[in-house]
């Protein structure tokens, strides 16, 4: 499954994936990554 990138700037991320339907955050640390989805389908991404 793919999300939809709507803007990408260096390391921060905003995408829409309809399969991602939760709000929240989570942190991988095994890729240094930050997932925050305020509203379900939205979602920011940041590297770490």
């Amino acid at each position: 499954m793919k999300s939809i990138k709507l803007l990408r700037l260096g390391r921060f991320k905003i995408s829409f994936a309809w399969y991602d339907l939760w709000i929240g955050f989570y942190i991988d640390s095994d890729e240094n990554i930050l997932y925050i989805c305020p509203i379900p389908t939205l979602l920011f991404t940041i590297k770490l």
